[in-house]
């Protein structure tokens, strides 16, 4: 089963928005994610959260779920719930953006909820971003921006193949060493570590395919 979860960052353009509910089986607004759903004509099957921020009262028939504990954000309650309908692979949009305190606790509830799922990504109209394991290997087209993320600190034993700056058994860590704004320079690039958590952010997005 596939979700679409829109949060409440930078909204969604309404092609992408568009692209990704034609390919949904459950739309889930996360609490003020409902407005963008459907101030561009679409109906969520449900917005859900704390509801401090959904305030549509002239939308009849929004199905909504409202889930008062403060213990989680309205993301965690969304993929939660899309957890307990079923869901195995789900694309996240909204979640980066606006206040930066938000986008990294979303960046935190990547980490928390990767091994719930078969599939979990972050898109926007830059491109997607997502947690891997070792080793992994991505196709790719060439010339591809690429940033590897080392978000549980330092991460070691790093090797990459396929990039303008690849790494040969280095480090990575948060604070002392980064690995944005890499480019692919081969279709095919791998990546091994040692462990740890690392997201990769590929920028295949609309604003960034075309550059």
């Amino acid at each position: 089963m596939h979700a679409l979860i829109v949060s409440g960052g930078t909204p969604p353009t309404k092609k992408l928005l568009e692209t990704e509910i034609n390919v949904a089986d459950i739309v889930i607004g996360a609490d003020s994610g409902g407005h963008a759903i459907i101030g561009y004509g679409f109906t969520p099957d449900i917005v859900l959260g704390d509801l401090d921020s959904f305030h549509y009262t002239n939308h009849k028939g929004i199905k909504t779920l409202k889930i008062a504990e403060q213990e989680t954000n309205d993301l965690e309650k969304a993929l939660a719930y899309a957890l307990e309908q079923g869901t195995r692979h789900c694309v996240v949009l909204g979640t980066l953006g606006k206040r930066i305190d938000h986008t990294f606790k979303n960046l935190s509830v990547l980490m928390q909820f990767h091994s719930k799922f078969e599939s979990i990504v972050y898109r926007d109209e830059y491109g997607d971003t997502f947690l891997i394991e070792s080793p992994y290997t991505l196709d790719v087209k060439v010339g591809t921006i690429l940033s590897f993320i080392p978000l549980s600190g330092k991460i070691t034993g790093i090797t990459t193949t396929g990039v303008e700056y690849p790494l040969t058994n280095e480090a990575l860590e948060i604070g002392v060493r980064d690995g944005t704004s890499n480019t692919a320079t081969e279709p095919t690039v791998h990546v091994e570590f040692d462990g740890g958590k690392m997201a990769l952010f590929v920028g295949t997005g609309s604003k960034l395919a075309d550059k």
